[in-house]
């Protein structure tokens, strides 16, 4: 039976329309699961189509930006450093990262075919995930994968396995400010508020600078600075604080109120009165 002519134009808009995601598809479901569901996969998606360079600096900073979690610098330590947990590959969800490497050697200066990490977008089940990585061609450029398989993938490469982890949190609005209007500067007071975890304080500034020691919230420090610097997609002030000197995010510091003046130690002493009696004298004469 011919269709007619109205049925045959709704015919064309839904062929278009099935067209349209057929070709996009992927992406499209990917970015709204990411949008609604989790903030590194947002976080990663505003990288596509970018130069971020090596795929693990990229990863470690997308999820810094995204949860306020830094990852180790040894590729499966560090992630359980950053708070991470360990996920099978049919549990893993959108934010979820793929680190693949030799359990063998995963330092930090580790370097070798196979070793890659990658955000999972969306799981599509069966080992496969759509998800986005840097640097797969060689060229720098952030590029979400359709069909990844992290086994096959391991699999070509002697020695290489993979771990799926998952990192929750949310992060901070990008600061250097307090109540999001008052720029830290030199000799500024300030607490750290770092829900709970705590806060790196570096030998300089960027997350790629040595850890001197980690600092309790609540800890009062003093800026040394005078601007934050931006370093690995953040402002950074210099502090000096009860356990030495260093670097922090400014993000996890709070402006304290200005201290008021001490008051003297030994305030002057107000004049006293005193009435004094003379005993009245006499004398033989009067």
């Amino acid at each position: 039976m011919p269709m007619s002519p109205h049925r045959l134009a709704l015919a064309g808009i839904l062929a278009a329309l099935l067209a349209v995601f057929a070709v996009s598809g992927v992406s499209v479901s990917a970015k709204q699961q990411a949008a609604v569901y989790d903030p590194i996969a947002s976080a990663a998606l505003r990288d596509d189509g970018t130069y971020q360079g090596e795929c693990w600096p990229w990863v470690r900073k997308v999820v810094f930006d995204a949860t306020g979690k830094e990852i180790g610098f040894d590729y499966r330590q560090g992630f359980f450093d950053g708070g991470a947990v360990e996920v099978s590959l049919a549990n893993a969800r959108s934010g979820d990262v793929i680190q693949l490497a030799n359990d063998a050697n995963t330092a930090p200066d580790a370097s070798y075919p196979g070793l890659h990490t990658l955000i999972v977008l969306e799981n599509l089940g069966g080992g496969l995930v759509n998800g986005i990585d840097s640097n797969a061609q060689w060229d720098g450029i952030v590029r979400q994968r359709a069909g990844y398989d992290p086994t096959a993938s391991a699999a070509r490469y002697p020695g290489i396995t993979f771990h799926i982890y998952r990192i929750t949190g949310s992060a901070k609005p990008t600061s250097g400010t307090s109540g999001g209007s008052t720029t830290l500067s030199a000799g500024d007071r300030a607490v750290v508020k770092a829900d709970g975890d705590g806060l790196n304080l570096r030998a300089g500034a960027g997350t790629d600078k040595a850890i001197i020691t980690k600092l309790p919230d609540g800890t009062v420090v003093t800026v040394t600075s005078a601007a934050p610097v931006t370093a690995s997609g953040r402002a950074w002030v210099q502090v000096t604080t009860p356990l030495g000197d260093g670097w922090v995010a400014a993000q996890y510091l709070e402006k304290l109120p200005p201290t008021a003046p001490a008051s003297s130690a030994n305030p002057p002493r107000p004049l006293l009165l005193y009435r004094t009696y003379m005993p009245l004298v006499t004398s033989g004469d009067q």
